[in-house]
């Protein structure tokens, strides 16, 4: 089994929650600070550089559902997996590469 940590169009309530129907919620979760979000037309992304906390919600599910989240984020071609500490243990976030963060609106670690 795997986790992840979502903090944008993933979470609950948001266009793309229906990915993790069949995933199960672990609990909400705010990272430690190192990082920076930037506001991608209608969704977020986050880059490894800053001095925000993220805040998003943990998942469990397995290696399929994985691969189908992989495919939404165009894993690795535009986003990176990076595994990050989590209340609930290791997890998988995705992140962008510092160049597609440059010229963006930086927001402030909480996607709505």
């Amino acid at each position: 089994m795997n986790r992840v940590f979502v903090y944008g169009t993933l979470k609950r309530g948001q266009r793309n929650s229906h990915y993790l129907d069949e995933a199960l919620f672990i609990g909400e979760f705010t990272t430690g600070k190192g990082y920076s979000m930037y506001r991608f037309d209608d969704y977020p992304a986050v880059c490894l550089d800053g001095g925000h906390a993220i805040q998003g919600e943990v998942y469990r599910l397995g290696d399929e559902l994985l691969r189908v989240l992989d495919e939404l984020e165009q894993y690795p071609d535009y986003y990176q997996r990076i595994e990050i500490d989590t209340l609930y243990g290791r997890a998988w976030m995705y992140v962008v590469t510092r160049q597609l963060c440059d010229g963006k609106q930086m927001i402030e670690g909480t996607w709505r």
